[in-house]
């Protein structure tokens, strides 16, 4: 009997002692609650922060996250403000204002599709005050702006080699040539193959600026100079300038480019050609990729007009790209026509076959090269051989790369062509071989 009245006992002091512990937890939570409301309202983020991170057993009560979140996005600590703001929301999904701070928090962290959500939710909700709604627009703008700057990039790089240049003027290996109703043609050395040492300056410029989601322009620009140790007359400056539209939709993208690329020779500007191209990629899946484009455009040479032709062309291939290897086959057909009657030899159709394969063969090693092979028929005869020249031109670049850091690199780079006609003085090999160092900032 006595047991049983001691066990009675018992268990009320410790139903009394659990509800006396409870009130003394309640009034400590409510305490705590009251100090960090009265922090925050007098903007002392950090001493809220540091007093509300130390009580980790209140983490999940509404309440206290939210101050938790306020006073970490205002401290500067916005992975634990996202975290205890996502938090609320669960709990709370109609805390709006709390669903407010997250797409804040979103934001800081650069998390911008979710900032983006988050938006949406308060904006698209009947039960969102006006000046809930009236924040959500103002982030909402706040993030596709941020979304463009994320975009905007540009990347330069500056590129000096040294380099050997087995046949400067592409000329014939031939020391005479028969002419019709001339006959044995002794060859100037000007029309001869000649070798000579150069340095070479490259200046390459990339600038990107989205216009939304979908869209985007950029601006290239490609310059190169030639000095050549001996031969200053065929010291050069040639240049490519082209500025892009573009447009993605899905697993497509649309661009509209135009491009001028003028070249100086011996310090006078030579010719230079101006094109408009319109082209699309398409995505096949992650490793295959499509391609084609549309080209027109004009050559204007200033030495002779015979040189000026107008053109166009039209390109289509495919690339295969894997972890460590990167593979491109394409086709390209043109057409030039001679923009005068005296220059109509000149007039040709080219068709082009052209396969690339670059390779990470080590993590500091890089191999790219390319290979090309052209068939050139001219439309007219020529006015010196008296028939119709047919060109065929093959080429082989490449190079081997040694990354040094992110910024420098180091190349050894070996193009060679070989180009055969039925007219032996179009004849010719080519061999140039250059070391070159170049940094990207």
């Amino acid at each position: 009997m006595i047991k049983q009245v001691l066990g009675y006992f018992l268990c009320g002091y410790l139903v009394v002692l659990s509800f006396s512990s409870v009130a003394k937890d309640d009034n400590e939570y409510n305490k705590l609650l009251i100090e960090l409301k009265e922090l925050v309202s007098e903007k002392k983020y950090s001493q809220a922060y540091q007093k509300s991170s130390d009580q980790y057993q209140y983490l999940g009560e509404p309440a206290y996250d939210f101050l938790l979140g306020v006073s970490a996005l205002n401290s500067g600590h916005t992975s634990p403000a996202v975290f205890a703001f996502e938090r609320v929301v669960e709990n709370s999904p109609r805390w709006f204002e709390a669903r407010l701070y997250l797409a804040r928090a979103y934001l800081m962290v650069d998390n911008l599709p979710a900032a983006n959500t988050q938006a949406l939710i308060l904006i698209n909700s009947s039960q969102t005050s006006d000046s809930v709604k009236k924040s959500a627009q103002s982030l909402l703008n706040s993030t596709a702006l941020k979304q463009q700057q994320t975009g905007r990039f540009y990347t330069q790089n500056v590129e000096f080699a040294l380099g050997v240049d087995g046949n400067v003027n592409a000329g014939t290996a031939e020391d005479t040539i028969i002419i019709p109703d001339i006959g044995e043609f002794l060859l100037s050395p000007e029309s001869k193959n000649t070798q000579d040492n150069y340095a070479r300056l490259n200046y390459r410029g990339k600038y990107s600026h989205p216009i939304n989601q979908k869209s985007l322009v950029t601006l290239n620009i490609n310059a190169g100079w030639y000095k050549f140790a001996e031969l200053s007359q065929y010291d050069r400056i040639n240049a490519q300038i082209n500025a892009a539209y573009q447009y993605n939709q899905n697993d497509i993208s649309w661009y509209v480019q135009a491009g001028a690329a003028p070249l100086m020779l011996d310090g006078e500007l030579y010719r230079t050609e101006s094109a408009l191209t319109a082209g699309t990629n398409f995505k096949l899946n992650k490793q295959v990729n499509l391609f084609g484009s549309v080209t027109a455009g004009i050559m204007n040479n200033k030495f002779d007009e015979k040189l000026d032709n107008s053109f166009y062309a039209i390109n289509a291939g495919a690339s295969y790209a894997t972890s460590r290897w990167f593979q491109s086959l394409s086709v390209n057909a043109k057409n030039e026509e001679a923009d005068i009657t005296e220059g109509e030899f000149n007039s040709r159709n080219i068709t082009s076959l052209y396969y690339q394969a670059n390779t990470q063969l080590a993590k500091q090693w890089q191999l790219l090269s390319i290979a090309g092979y052209q068939w050139i028929n001219y439309q007219d005869d020529h006015p010196l051989f008296l028939q119709e020249r047919a060109d065929n031109l093959f080429m082989l670049s490449t190079t081997v790369r040694y990354l040094v850091n992110r910024d420098l690199a180091i190349q050894l780079a070996a193009n060679y062509q070989d180009k055969t006609s039925n007219i032996s003085l179009f004849e010719y090999d080519r061999l140039d071989i250059n070391l070159s160092a170049s940094y990207s900032f």
